[in-house]
């Protein structure tokens, strides 16, 4: 049987099984978990897109469209699709952004932004308990906010943290403890008013979540800028279990990648595996992060004026590396077991595994056959196929 072939009778065989199972014309496919033992891969998750404010900037770069369509992602529907894509190429979990109102700090109720993918399309969807996530406190964002006093962390936005999201059956917790991370470690300590008031913060919040019915909590320090030493030496003066990047090597001040320019993407990739190695020498332990690439034009060259974008195949060839360095640390523990992909979903940066239509599930797809390499053969069904969707937000055109 030649592949087309192949394609179309694995394409058959899973329309048949969406019925067996159940489902009906407006059903979206169940997930089919893949294996990734011993390894736990998750991606990072940036929970924006949900208004025709936030797409407008990205339609001009329909190489970037998803698959989904300039969806809604306050849509539960959305939501299973995206389990059902991370599930069926590995991803099992999302370290999703979590951002506080700017005007709320030190006041309680605790008034969040850009929730809705939890609340809305995680906390709603039919295939929630099939999925895990944790939260990135994401403390330095300009248009959001970080605390006011330890009092602030401890009795608002912890107690916040820990009924909303930590007790949630499909919250990430690992040895019993959930899995926190913040991302700015600089003002998460200025804010408490040095090292010495973070470290007691942090085993304050530590026993808060034990009261709360846990073994802890793994609290981990995210760095993706310049020299990673003081940093991480920080990180362990205070207390964090781990640290992590939110996206490597664009802003490590690599020689081969001026602003404006096309680095070379071997380059690229042994700079990638130079960050890994550097970083898992520290203070503490350190979780790999996965870059697939890097160009915030639509929003005006943000951040980084540096523009790369590594294919489906260098993506793989990354994901093979990132698989042998985390071998070699030969730890059961998180950092010898848990990987990160940057990004799900950051189309507005321009770093996203999410399929759209320049390269489809290539990224995906290269996840799943590093990962799970006995998955076996399969065909990824997109809404057309199945007669669902559109799910665009409402006013985009």
């Amino acid at each position: 049987m030649n592949r087309s072939l192949t394609l179309i009778a694995l394409l058959l065989a899973a329309l048949a099984e969406l019925h067996a199972d159940g489902g009906a014309g407006n059903a979206v496919p169940v997930p089919k978990p893949v294996d990734t033992a011993p390894y736990l891969i998750g991606a990072q998750m940036c929970p924006l897109w949900h208004s025709s404010k936030a797409w407008q900037p990205i339609t001009s770069y329909p190489e970037r469209k998803p698959v989904l369509g300039w969806y809604d992602e306050s849509n539960p529907d959305v939501t299973d699709w995206e389990i059902k894509y991370a599930l069926d190429h590995g991803v099992s979990f999302f370290l999703v952004c979590w951002y506080r109102a700017k005007d709320n700090v030190g006041k309680q109720p605790i008034k969040p932004l850009h929730e809705q993918w939890i609340t809305e399309g995680l906390f709603k969807s039919q295939q929630q308990n099939k999925f895990k996530f944790c939260i990135m406190w994401e403390n330095a964002n300009s248009a959001a906010a970080g605390i006011a006093s330890e009092d602030d962390l401890l009795n608002h936005l912890l107690p916040y943290w820990i009924d909303a999201f930590f007790k949630k059956p499909g919250y990430l917790v690992l040895g019993g403890k959930p899995v926190l991370s913040v991302y700015s470690v600089d003002k998460f300590v200025k804010q408490l008013g040095g090292e010495a008031k973070a470290a007691l913060a942090v085993k304050r919040m530590e026993a808060a979540c034990r009261a709360a019915g846990f073994k802890g909590l793994t609290f981990m320090g995210q760095h993706c800028w310049g020299n990673p030493i003081p940093p991480v030496t920080r990180m362990k003066q205070i207390g964090l279990s781990h640290s992590f990047a939110y996206h490597w090597p664009s802003f490590m001040g690599q020689a081969y990648m001026p602003a404006g320019t096309s680095p070379d993407m071997g380059k690229v990739m042994a700079g990638q595996e130079k960050c890994w190695q550097t970083m898992a020498t520290q203070a503490i332990p350190n979780i790999v992060t996965i870059s697939m690439g890097w160009d915030s034009t639509p929003w005006g060259g943000a951040t980084s004026k540096v523009r790369w974008r590594l294919t489906p195949d260098q993506f793989k060839t990354l994901c093979t590396q990132a698989k042998r360095v985390v071998d070699q640390r030969r730890s059961t523990e998180p950092e010898g077991r848990m990987i990160l992909i940057d990004n799900w979903n950051e189309y507005g940066e321009g770093h996203y595994v999410f399929p759209c239509q320049e390269y489809g599930f290539g990224y995906l797809d290269a996840i799943r056959s590093v990962f799970a390499p006995n998955a076996g053969p399969h065909v990824d069904v997109v809404p057309a196929d199945v007669k669902l969707g559109p799910y665009d937000v409402r006013g985009l055109f």
